[in-house]
């Protein structure tokens, strides 16, 4: 197991996934995707629109555990 782990939350699967899955190979990391327990709407506006809510309301959606211990 690596020392370095690279995270990436992405609503999408797109370009930030991508960028990670890049910086982990350079770096010979093990990378982990950050997930919400309840997913986000698989519609972009809807999730747009929910992403603001929870900001202005300082809500902080619960993540589902990750596989690698940062210990």
């Amino acid at each position: 197991m690596s020392k370095i782990l690279v995270l990436d939350y992405s609503w999408s699967c797109g370009n930030t996934e991508k960028i990670a899955n890049e910086v982990a190979s350079t770096l010979h990391a093990d990378k982990e995707r950050i997930e919400t327990e309840t997913p986000y709407p698989k519609d972009y506006n809807v999730t747009v629109e929910q992403g603001e809510k929870e900001v202005n309301e300082k809500f902080a959606p619960a993540l589902k555990p990750l596989v690698h211990s940062l210990k």
